[in-house]
Formats: C-alpha cells, structure tokens, sequence
C-alpha cells in the first residue's frame, strides 16, 4: 500500500473513527464495529509515512482485533472476509505490534477457518452447522447497501414451576421488554402449551420462563422469533415434564417469522425478507424456514445471490401455520424417548430441578449487581447532554452540557472537561468537571469554574478562577475558560491541573486544585497568549513531571511549546517587554520553542497562525510530542476556508525532529509558489521541510536561538 497522508486523510480517519465511538450503545454488534473499522485501517495503512501508520496502529489494532474474535461473522461476503484476512496479515507483520498480545494469530485463524466454510457452502459442498440449536437470524438497526448487519442467535430456555403467575425471565435483562416482543413471548408461549397437553397429562397452570440469548444479543425487537420461540417452548416443555415423545430441531436450520394467537405464522415484511436472506446465504445454514406470505421476495432474492454464487445449496421452505411447520420432518423431528432414560430423568428430577435453581439464582443476583452499580466511571456527551454512566455503560444520571460536536469524537477534547476519579479514596467516584459556558453555540460571560460532586450528585467542592494580573500593555481581569489537564501528586497532596484562557484578552495560567479540598495552589505559571494543550508526564524518566504545553503568543505572534517541572510550577514565559505579567518572576523552564509564521501566513497577512485544540499528544513508541497548526485560506476567518498546514514533532531533546505537510497547504501553497507569489522550493519537498525547522526558535541562556546557533 502507498500513498500520501494529510490533513484530509486524517479528517476522514477521524470522522470514521467518531462514528465508531458513537457505537458505545449496548445494542450495536461487535460486527458493525469491525465493519466500520475496516476502510479506517485501509486508509491507515495507505500512507507513505511510517509514524502516522504506527501511531494510529498502535492506538487502535486492539479494539480492532477484539472485534473480530468477538464477531460472528456470517453476512460477510469473501470479499470483505479477504479484506480483512490482508489487512490482519499486514498488521501481523509490524514488529513494533508483536510485544503488545494482540491475538493476531488468533483472529486470522478465525476469519479464515470461516472464509473457508463459506467458501465450501456457496461453492455447493456439503457441510454441517457447528450449532445444533435453532437458528434465529437477527438483524441490527443499522442498514447500509453494501453489506447486511446481523448475526445468527440461539436461545436456550428453561423452565420452572411458578405459584401464581406465568413469569418471562430475558438474558441478557432489559429493564422493559419492547412491546411487539413481549406480546409475541405471551402468545408464542400460549401456542406451546396448547400443543403440549396432548402429550402431558398434568400440566402445571403456572410456569417461569427463562428466555437466554447464548449471543447475548441486546437488538432483538420485534415479533419475528415468535415461530422460532414457539418451537424451543415446546422442545423444552416436553422435556422439562419428561414427556414420552420428545421434539428435536433438524441441526443446521434457521426460522424467522412471528405467530398469531391461531397459529399462523406471521409475514416480516418484504424488506426485512430480502435483507435476512442474505445474511443466512453467507452462512453455513442448508434450510432456511420462513411465512409463506414472504416466499416470492425470499426466494426472488435467492436467485439474485445466486447469480455470482449459483451452487450454493440453500433450501427456501415456506410454512402457513404452527401445524405445518411441526409435520415438516426436514425441519423438526417428534420422537419417542427410549423408557431407561425416561426413567432415570424422573428419578434425578429433584436434583437437577434445585441445581439450575440455584445457578438461575446466583446468575441473576450478579446481574442484579451490576444494574445496581451506582459508581460514576465513564462520561459520553451528546452535544446537548453529559452522560454520567458506570463501568458497564449504564447511564446514572445526565448534566445539561451543550458542546461542540466537532469534538464530540475526540476523547482528548472530552477530558479537558470531565474527570471522573476516587477523589476521598472511600471506594465510590467523584465527577469533577468545568461548568459550561456554551449557550447555543456561543461562550457567555460567566467565572470559570470547576465543579466536583459525589456519585449522588451532591457538591463536594466548587472551585472560580478570577485572578486579575497586569501588564504594561494593559489590565487582564476575568473571565476565563478554563480546561483540565490531569490529576497528578505534588509536595504530598493530590491535585488537579488545568489550563485558563482569558476570554476579552491575552493572558493564561496554568495551576492546581486540592482534589479533596477544592482549594487552589499556591503556585500559577502565566503566559501571554493562550493556552491550547497541556499533558503532565515524566518524559525524561528522572522520576518528576513535568507540564507540557503549546498555545500562542501574543507578543512575539508566534506559536509556541514549553515544558517545565511540576516542581517549578511559578512565574511567567518571556515575552515581549509589554507582554510581560508583572509582579511575577521570569519561570525556570526546561525548553520553550517558538515556531514562527511561514512565508504562506505571511503573504496572506495572518497575525499568528492557529493551533488545533487538543492536539497535543505524546507518542510513546516514537518518544515524540506533536502538534498541529492551522490557518485560514485568507484573512476572512470561516471554517470552511480552514486548513492544517503543518504537524510539529518534537522528540524528548525538546528539538523539533520532524514536520509533516498537510495535503491541501500543499496544493494551496504550491499554487502560490507556481505563479510566483512565493518563492521555492515547493512545499512537501525536504527543502521547505529543512526550511520550516531551521527557522523555530529556542530559548537558550536569556537569548533565541536557532538550532545551529547552540
């Protein structure tokens, strides 16, 4: 693979990567999520530049891998099982991914054990389904043209006796059961026992039900599984009364398809017909029961499958009513139970009876647990609402937090507001954020604040920033945007870092809360203009942090990027001589970088250049900080006219290594330089790339300095 990786690439890698975040709903498949990974890897591994594909490769493989061993992969065509066999093999060969256990060789040896199946199924070799349940073929919420979302469920149920009602138990449990299911349940369970008393001579009049999805699949909605949950009720009830005849799924069948209080079995729509089709034609199923209402589009969309795959042998059956699927022999077989095992069921009834009793009991006491988790631990925002939720995704409680959804994709952007942490250490989490200062899109003068309440949403400490500071260009008052950075310990006592950005001028601060206390530090490290990122880390592994920040710089109108000590945390960046926040000492810093405007910021007559928000990272595979710039098209600042121009890596000499071109500055730039408005080299050129990291500058000894000059 080859290609070039920009700003434009990175968009579309960051927009697929959002919608796979929004995928945090229990009732998304694994499938879906490996799905949409697919074209994001395609495109990762598509770039020339070896630390963009390691980086996101890094980042990502995990998840990715986790969703394929954790797939059911039926549905897939060969084409998209070879794309993700190549992709796999690509991945297996990175060594930097080898000491990280991703299960590779675990997931290729999945997806082409199944490729190979499907293969032998639509190529008409005879095979046998490794499930011996009946199949019930489900579909996901989320429909795309190119490819059927779903997966092949199987229900086990078992049954007890009740006292004075029937009871329906489902697993996984939803706290309500979706209308059209929960009367399908009813009515299929109706038609069961009718049929049994036939075979049963003392039928209890009550009974509890336990309906377990083995798939554990949570989008099941509907009343397509009511043939389907008719014909387990009765297998089971049969056997749960040790009837003398029994009833047994042919292996290998699949049944869709809901059921009327007569017995007739119930159309599921033309659509739904079509879609389920095939995702049973990619599968190992031979039989495919269906309502006869549904059998022209079933079978209409057969032969269009059949087409590119005309052997494969998959058998359409069409039924009216309950008593025509029961005599199909092809599809259920009603036999006599041999009298020795009759009777040593009957002898050993008792026993099992209390043993599953007491497992249903201790299964439904841990689920119980965890719907009663009240302890914050994740926090997902909407772009209207804050979702305040425990470890397994349940929502607690909700916040009214308008944020911008160009964010809402990025984890980095979501942390700069949200901390959830143990903040007493008495076992139960504290949610800390920033009160929001967005209205309708639009920031309101309001003091920065910082709140922290209990898992009862109960305010534990509430911390404003309202400093005033001053400089000899003018007076710097509040207000102020504030932004967290992490939590950290410094001189014995756990603190909160954040970042504040003065909203009417120029002046920042960077300094700590007292996590128990909400009181603030004593030390304030200033600059003068704003603050776009911070990390706290030891990236020099002396055993002490340090801040590591980027933003501008409104005196010498430049970008800029410092790191200092934890320890050191006081005082204020040089600057211009009016800049300069007085009344503070000058800070002692490790490194402080100014990245100045390019000829292309010049010519166009930006006064700065712009710097992502939340961008800064530390890639700790390559040992690198990074960056990324923007500008504007012209001086008319609209979104639209935005562009990445350049990403700075910086490596832990505090030197900038590398910088990577975005693709349209390219093109713009390029342009420029074409027609003569701006003089060679051209722009992803190693001369324009040597130019740009010659001209930062370091403050070495009281003096800048360019990199050579030191």
């Amino acid at each position: 693979m080859s290609g070039n990786f920009g700003p434009s690439l990175l968009i579309q890698i960051e927009d697929e990567l959002q919608k796979i975040h929004h995928l945090s709903s229990e009732y998304y498949s694994n499938k879906l999520k490996l799905w949409l990974y697919l074209p994001v890897f395609e495109k990762i591994l598509s770039s020339d530049n070896q630390n963009v594909i390691e980086a996101y490769t890094t980042e990502l493989s995990f998840d990715f891998i986790n969703s394929i061993i954790n797939s059911s992969l039926e549905g897939f065509t060969p084409k998209y099982l070879d794309r993700i066999e190549f992709i796999l093999s690509i991945l297996n060969s990175l060594p930097y991914l080898t000491s990280l256990n991703l299960q590779i060789e675990k997931a290729i040896k999945k997806v082409s054990a199944w490729n190979d199946k499907l293969n032998n199924a639509l190529n008409g070799k005879e095979i046998i389904s490794d499930d011996k349940n009946l199949i019930i073929p489900l579909l996901e919420s989320y429909n795309h043209d190119e490819t059927v979302f779903g997966l092949l469920e199987t229900i086990t149920v078992k049954i007890n006796k009740s006292k004075n009602s029937d009871n329906f138990l489902i697993v996984p449990s939803e706290k309500e059961l979706e209308q059209l299911l929960d009367e399908q349940i009813k009515v299929s369970w109706m038609n069961a026992t009718n049929y049994v008393k036939d075979f049963i001579r003392n039928l209890d009049n009550y009974h509890e039900v336990i309906i377990h999805f083995n798939k554990r699949t949570r989008f099941c909605r509907g009343n397509s599984l009511g043939a389907a949950l008719t014909i387990k009720f009765i297998e089971e009830l049969l056997n749960y009364y040790n009837a003398k005849y029994l009833v047994e799924i042919v292996q290998g069948i699949a049944i869709t398809g809901g059921l009327s209080e007569d017995g007739k079995i119930l159309s599921v729509g033309n659509d739904i017909i079509s879609r389920k089709t095939e995702l049973i034609f990619y599968s190992d199923v031979s039989h495919f029961v269906i309502p006869k209402q549904d059998e022209a589009y079933a079978k209409e969309k057969l032969e269009e499958l059949k087409t590119e795959y005309p052997d494969r042998n998959l058998k359409i059956i069409a039924v009216e009513d309950l008593e025509d699927l029961l005599s199909r022999r092809n599809v259920v077989s009603i036999k006599k139970q041999n009298p020795v095992v009759r009777a040593k069921k009957f002898a050993r009834k008792n026993i099992y009876t209390t043993i599953i009793v007491l497992l249903l009991t201790a299964l439904f006491t841990a689920l119980l647990t965890i719907d009663f988790d009240d302890n914050p631990a994740l926090v997902t925002l909407d772009g209207q609402k804050a979702h305040i939720k425990n470890k397994n995704g349940k929502v607690l409680w909700q916040i009214d937090y308008p944020f911008d959804t160009r964010n809402l994709g990025d984890p980095r952007a979501v942390k700069a507001f949200f901390k959830i942490c143990d903040v007493n250490n008495d076992g139960s989490n504290e949610v800390i954020f920033v009160k929001n200062r967005l209205k309708d899109g639009f920031i309101y003068s309001e003091i920065g604040t910082i709140l922290c309440v209990d898992k009862n949403q109960n305010l534990t400490w509430e911390f404003n920033f309202q400093d005033t500071v001053y400089s000899e260009r003018e007076d710097l008052p509040p207000i102020y945007s504030l932004f967290l950075i992490d939590t950290t310990s410094n001189k014995g006592e756990k603190i909160l870092l954040f970042w504040a950005n003065n909203g009417p001028s120029f002046s920042t601060a960077i300094s700590g809360i007292n996590l128990q206390t909400g009181k603030r530090i004593k030390e304030t490290f200033w600059g003068s203009g704003h603050t776009f990122g911070g990390l706290v880390l030891d990236a020099d592994r002396d055993g002490a942090q340090e801040i590591i920040a980027c933003g501008l710089d409104n005196g010498y109108e430049d970008a800029v990027f410092w790191i200092l000590r934890l320890n050191d945390l006081d005082g204020y960046r040089p600057t211009k001589e009016e800049y300069i926040i007085k009344d503070k000492k000058e800070a002692s810093l490790v490194a402080y970088l100014r990245i100045p405007k390019n000829d292309f910021d010049i010519l166009v007559g930006h006064r700065t250049t712009g710097i992502v928000f939340f961008d800064l990272s530390y890639k700790q595979e390559m040992k690198k900080f990074s960056f990324t710039l923007f500008n504007f098209k012209t001086t008319t600042v609209e979104f639209s006219a935005k562009i990445h121009t350049v990403i700075y890596e910086i490596d832990t000499n505090y030197t900038v290594s590398d910088v990577i071109i975005g693709s349209n500055f390219r093109v713009i730039r390029d342009s420029l330089v074409a027609h003569g408005n701006l003089n060679p080299p051209f722009t992803d050129t190693k001369e324009y790339k040597k130019i740009l990291i010659n001209n930062v500058l370091y403050w070495k000894d009281g003096k800048w300095l360019r990199k050579e000059e030191f």
